[in-house]
Order: C-alpha cells, then structure tokens, then sequence
C-alpha cells in the first residue's frame, strides 16, 4: 500500500488515480507510480470513501498527473447470465487544479 502522508511529504507525483466504485457509495483507491499499482492507506488502513468528492477533498493535495474513474458492470449477472470477464470502464475525471482533457 502506498500511505498518503508518505506521499505527501515527499511531493511523490500519481501517475495514474484510479478511483475505484464498488457499489452506490462505497469507493477504494489505487495509485500508480512508476509502473506500480497500491491501494492508498492511512497508517497502515486501505481508505475508502463514500463519493468521489470525499476523495477529491481528503486527497486533493496529492500530485496527480491523471485520475480515471473504474466502473465493473455486474450486468451479466443480473440478468442470470454468466458472469464474463469485459473489462471495467474507465473515466476520466477532473482533479483539484486541473481539468481532464476531452
């Protein structure tokens, strides 16, 4: 896991924020850096968050050159078919101090 005030303290840039949605209100995140992928953490706890503005307002001072929003459809599943494996859906979203390309 990569602790957010580590990160903090050594201005470590994001390459990528992935924001996580798990459910109606329940998101995880991960950060890349250089390559590698780790939940962020609190002293040792994986944070997560009830809306994509929580994480904008406990995370914005985080470097973050891009964040995507990933979403998994369980689509398959409610309709009683077999779940596949398509993959998640990405969006990109605006960070503090800057917005996302369109």
């Amino acid at each position: 896991m990569w602790d957010t005030h580590i990160l903090l303290r050594q201005h470590a840039t994001i390459d990528t924020l992935r924001i996580h949605a798990h459910d109606m209100s329940l998101y995880t995140v991960e950060a890349e850096i250089g390559g590698e992928c780790r939940p962020l953490a609190d002293g040792g706890s994986t944070l997560t968050f009830r809306s994509i503005e929580h994480v904008r307002e406990r995370l914005g001072p985080l470097n973050v050159a891009r964040c995507v929003l990933v979403q998994s459809s369980p689509y398959q599943e409610m309709v009683g078919q077999t779940a596949h494996t398509a993959p998640p859906m990405e969006l990109a979203l605006a960070w503090p101090g800057w917005q996302a390309e369109g």
